[in-house]
C-alpha cells in the first residue's frame, strides 16, 4: 500500500484512540517504521513523536526491550568510530 491508501485506511482513528491505530497497524503487518511513518503523516507530529508512540505502545512492548539494545548497539559503534 502506498502512503495515501493506508492513511485512507487509518483515516477514522484520532490522536485519542492512537493504541488502537498502532495495534491494528500491526496486526496488519505494518512494520514499527512504517507505522511510524503513518503517525508522522496522519498527525502531523515529528519523527521523534511517533516513535515513542510505537516504542511505548502496548502492541510493540513485547519488541521494546530488543529494539532499545540493537540503537544503543548502534549509538555505541558510531561513538567507537568517532575515536
Amino acid at each position: 500500500m502506498n502512503n495515501t491508501e493506508l492513511l485512507e485506511k487509518y483515516k477514522d482513528y484520532t490522536i485519542n484512540n492512537i493504541e488502537d491505530l498502532i495495534l491494528n497497524m500491526k496486526t496488519d503487518n505494518l512494520s514499527m517504521m512504517q507505522s511510524t511513518m503513518v503517525l508522522v503523516f496522519k498527525f502531523k507530529i515529528s519523527i521523534t513523536e511517533a516513535d515513542n508512540y510505537i516504542l511505548n505502545s502496548k502492541a510493540w512492548q513485547d519488541n521494546k526491550q530488543s529494539v532499545e539494545k540493537f540503537r544503543d548497539n548502534i549509538f555505541d559503534n558510531i561513538d567507537k568510530l568517532d575515536n
